[in-house]
């Protein structure tokens, strides 16, 4: 009699975690963009002051990151994410019931706290936990997530927008995210492969190739006493304010250059489907090239991209523009929490990483109104993707030090 090879069960995690950030983040994150102009022209807001609801809810979300990486390390995860997944999908549909930006900065508050334990830390904890071989393969792929969801989710907002209402849109994406997350939460989510009386994708013998620094690591406060972690929290912060700076106003920046709605949301889907290529593509590379050269390469491609946005006028320039950008930006998810586990080590991932995830939604909560309040001053983004790009070398020397410093490659 012979037994059946079971699938090892961290892949059920990458598949779960892909659900999550499908409709988490492929939401969320990816979807704001559409509802810029709708919104704004609707109740008479201008741009700035609409899209600091997302600063109100990064800072949410940084206020609880910390928080939530405690929580995840020491409670029970399915518990953690099932209410903060609830809580994300009711504070979304309540958003089509906003009429006034007060209504909406207070709703944000509790999209925030939702989303801090939903996606982003507790996905990069479980991958870390679950995965020493193909670790940068499965954080690739389900970081991909967030583009499929933002592929599929775009054209339609853009559609239920057009034929009924932005309300409509906001209250129907409330639905998907809490249809698709709870049940994954409950069911599916493990915080490491211990749990289940497993070892991580590997075995004994990938345990044994990793090193001691990193099978162990830095608590969170000798974790602070090192330039590493700063040098981290730098790296994310610019990247997260250049990438979302540029990501959430795409639509309307094409939609002023003279393109309809329509062909700038598939413009959109066309940057969400070379997400999905090149977060995968980021995980394997990192793996096969290590972390350094993944890293340039990504940096240099985000840094071209931003540059065609100034000839974004001519189509096949915007078309050129979302392929590099949607593959590029992989930069901004994949790789940080690699970089994270390499450099200051997994034992204490959760709670280093929740700390490190201030500087991403501090970053997302500069980047979304900056370009919005610059548009607002200049009435062109101009300025705003020169400053990008000034991040981005900021940020390119930054990783090269910290990379180099670690002597991991």
């Amino acid at each position: 009699m012979t037994s059946e090879r079971k699938i090892f069960y961290g892949w059920w995690i990458v598949g779960g975690a892909f659900f999550l950030n499908f409709a988490g983040i492929g939401i969320i994150m990816n979807t704001m963009g559409v509802f810029i102009k709708p919104v704004t022209e609707s109740l008479g807001f201008t741009r700035g002051g609409f899209t600091l609801y997302f600063t109100i809810a990064a800072l949410s979300m940084m206020v609880m990151a910390p928080v939530m990486g405690k929580l995840l390390e020491r409670y029970n995860i399915r518990l953690i994410m099932t209410v903060c997944t609830a809580m994300m999908a009711t504070s979304f549909a309540l958003f089509s019931q906003c009429r006034t930006l007060t209504q909406f900065y207070i709703v944000a508050v509790f999209l925030g706290i939702g989303s801090a334990g939903s996606h982003i830390i507790p996905v990069s904890m479980m991958i870390t936990n679950w995965f020493i071989d193909k670790r940068g393969l499965a954080m690739g792929i389900v970081f991909a997530a967030t583009g499929v969801g933002g592929m599929i989710f775009n054209p339609l907002a853009n559609w239920i927008i057009l034929n009924h209402s932005w309300q409509a849109a906001f209250l129907t994406f409330g639905l998907v995210i809490g249809l698709a997350s709870i049940p994954t939460a409950l069911f599916i989510v493990r915080a490491k492969p211990a749990d289940m009386g497993l070892l991580p994708y590997g075995g004994e013998a990938a345990l044994a190739r990793q090193s001691a620094a990193e099978q162990g690591g830095l608590t969170a406060t000798k974790a602070f006493r090192t330039g590493a972690f700063w040098l981290l929290a730098l790296i994310i912060l610019l990247i997260a304010v250049a990438n979302m700076g540029v990501l959430h106003h795409i639509v309307p920046y094409l939609t002023d250059l003279g393109f309809s709605s329509t062909t700038a949301t598939t413009l959109m889907s066309l940057h969400m489907a070379m997400l999905i290529f090149g977060k995968v593509l980021a995980g394997s590379l990192a793996d096969r090239l290590g972390l350094l050269k993944s890293y340039l390469i990504l940096m240099v491609g985000l840094m071209v991209s931003i540059a065609l946005l100034y000839g974004s006028q001519w189509m096949w320039v915007a078309v050129v523009f979302n392929i590099l950008f949607g593959f590029s930006i992989a930069v901004r998810t994949v790789l940080p929490p690699l970089m994270t586990a390499r450099v200051l080590g997994q034992k204490h991932f959760a709670v280093i990483y929740g700390f490190l995830n201030i500087f991403t939604t501090l970053g997302t909560a500069v980047g979304v109104p900056l370009s919005g309040f610059i548009y607002d001053a200049t009435k062109s983004y101009y300025l705003a993707f020169a400053l990008y790009i000034g991040l981005c070398l900021i940020t390119t020397a930054a990783g090269i030090a910290v990379l180099t410093r670690s002597g991991k490659k």
